[in-house]
């Protein structure tokens, strides 16, 4: 008789957050003592390494240890894989019938689950794969409810959920859902808030913090998923902070959710959707100090006392590509010795990588006069009667809704498209199993409707912020109209809030032209 085969053995173990590390009979030492035992067992098995993912779910293969496995594969440093049982391997039936019929056969690899009978040694151990498969993503789509169920339940109570503290609290020793305030970091809290109010910009705030060497936030997040973060204060960050309802005692859930488990991407829940719970932990500020600065900060501070700034930067464009347009100022000393300076557009694209895009630049003093006369023109076509600025109104109002119409529509057309993409690799899986399509031609659509369905998926996630913004759009009435004409006729200067009831975006083209596009007017 010949030498009997020995396999090189890969153990593959897997413990997910959702397992718990209460449960026993799923523990990363249970798994392990389970297979050795199997291993000793039989002659033919010969242990070469082991693989370990503690705490990563089995929903997709995204899993360094599982990666580092898949390596050792290609390397032929090993030839067969065990598991516990079936679920460890992987909880995705499609993805993880691709493997256990696809891959590993291809590369002569045999699979065992030992709880389970499978042995792709025996084709009696292959008889209950495809139940086995589906019952385990059923499983996972089950207990991925019930997870979301809790998590809804907490976020309506006001719970804190985040695995870390907001800068200037911690998290309660007792209970982990509740913030305690933070000796350490309030005080930095309350001092960017006060600086703000005396009038700092968030940029001042953040080189005198970082003068000062106060670390930023990521500095406490003790985490591998943090050790990038900036230890340094920015001014988004700081912003983000002066925003941030957490600081008056209130907790904001359901901020965004996930389509379903199989999916990574998140979709933004607007703000009116989300949770507000209030009174939950003490304040670090108080509400009319909160509220004075977001009014601040909805007025955009004392721009005209800001370095270089400009009333139409916020709206400009790039009109060829579309792109959000950048501003330069440029600096000049003339003979006289005094410094001249300009301000001129151009596209975010071009100034990043002069390939993008051969738009080119347009000075601020070319689009302002423009703008100015482009508004008193258009001003001066309505008609100031009751009945044509009422006419006005009713057709933006119209206009508004066709707008969010058309959104919701296309947003319920694409999660339809979803869903019939999700059947079609449900079915050509199926196909696979009975033989009908080659697992070739498996791999090659199963890959082109992911790829569909991710695109989908970010095309909902856009269309969704845009009905956000829409749904904040407001409607401004004739006498409102009439009040914002009389206005435009008599402007000197460009003022903030008057742009920002009219202008929706200025578009730069060659030839030193502009293209407006105003919010609400309809003209005779």
């Amino acid at each position: 008789m010949g030498r009997e085969k020995i396999y090189r053995v890969g153990i593959y173990i897997r413990l997910s957050r959702e397992d718990g590390d209460d449960k026993e009979s799923e523990s990363v030492e249970n798994q392990r003592d389970i297979i050795h035992k199997f291993i000793d067992e039989n002659d033919d098995l010969e242990l070469i390494e082991e693989y370990v993912d503690d705490g990563y779910t089995g929903t997709n293969f995204d899993r360094p240890n599982f990666k580092r496995m898949m390596q050792d594969v290609k390397k032929d440093r090993i030839n067969a894989i065990i598991t516990k049982d079936l679920s460890r391997f992987g909880r995705d039936h499609i993805d993880t019938g691709y493997y256990l019929e696809k891959y590993l056969p291809s590369n002569n690899i045999r699979y065992i689950a030992i709880g389970d009978g499978v042995d792709t040694e025996t084709s009696a151990g292959l008889n209950f794969l495809i139940f086995k498969l589906s019952f385990n993503d059923y499983y996972s789509q089950d207990i991925s409810n019930k997870i979301r169920v809790v998590k809804t339940r907490k976020q309506e109570k006001g719970e804190y959920q985040a695995p870390y503290a907001p800068f200037g609290y911690k998290k309660d020793p007792s209970n982990k859902n509740h913030l305690l305030i933070n000796e350490e970091t309030a005080p930095i809290v309350k001092r960017i808030f006060e600086l703000y109010l005396k009038g700092t910009g968030t940029n001042k705030i953040s080189k005198i913090l970082n003068d000062e060497n106060i670390l930023a936030p990521g500095a406490y997040l003790n985490s591998k998923r943090y050790e990038k973060c900036s230890k340094k204060w920015n001014k988004s960050a700081i912003y983000r902070l002066l925003k941030e309802p957490v600081y008056i005692g209130t907790i904001v859930g359901h901020k965004s959710y996930k389509v379903n488990h199989k999916v990574k991407t998140r979709i933004k829940v607007p703000k009116n959707e989300r949770y507000y719970v209030e009174k939950r932990h003490e304040p670090i500020i108080d509400i009319e100090t909160f509220e004075a600065v977001q009014n601040k900060l909805a007025e955009g501070g004392k721009w005209r006392n800001r370095k270089n700034y400009n009333p139409i930067k916020q709206y400009m464009y790039c009109g060829h590509c579309g792109a959000k347009a950048t501003m330069k100022t440029h600096k000049r000393q003339v003979k006289s010795g005094e410094i001249h300076e300009h301000q001129y557009f151009i596209c975010s694209k071009k100034s990043d990588d002069y390939n993008n895009c051969d738009n080119g630049r347009i000075a601020s003093s070319v689009v302002i006069p423009l703008l100015k006369e482009s508004i008193k023109n258009e001003c001066s076509k309505i008609v100031f009667s009751k009945g044509d600025l009422t006419s006005i109104y009713e057709q933006a109002k119209e206009n508004s809704n066709n707008k969010k119409t058309a959104l919701k529509k296309e947003i319920e057309k694409l999660e339809k498209d979803v869903k019939r993409i999700e059947k079609k690799i449900e079915q050509i899986y199926i196909d696979k199993l009975e033989s009908i399509i080659r697992a070739e031609d498996f791999s090659k659509f199963y890959n082109l409707y992911q790829e569909q369905k991710e695109k989908n998926i970010l095309k909902i996630n856009d269309l969704k912020k845009q009905l956000e913004e829409a749904n904040r759009e407001k409607i401004i009435n004739y006498k409102e109209i009439k009040k914002i004409a009389e206005q435009c006729l008599n402007m000197d200067e460009l003022e903030p809030e008057l742009l920002n009831k009219l202008i929706d975006r200025i578009e730069y083209l060659k030839g030193k032209k502009i293209k407006i596009r105003y919010k609400f007017m309809e003209y005779k």
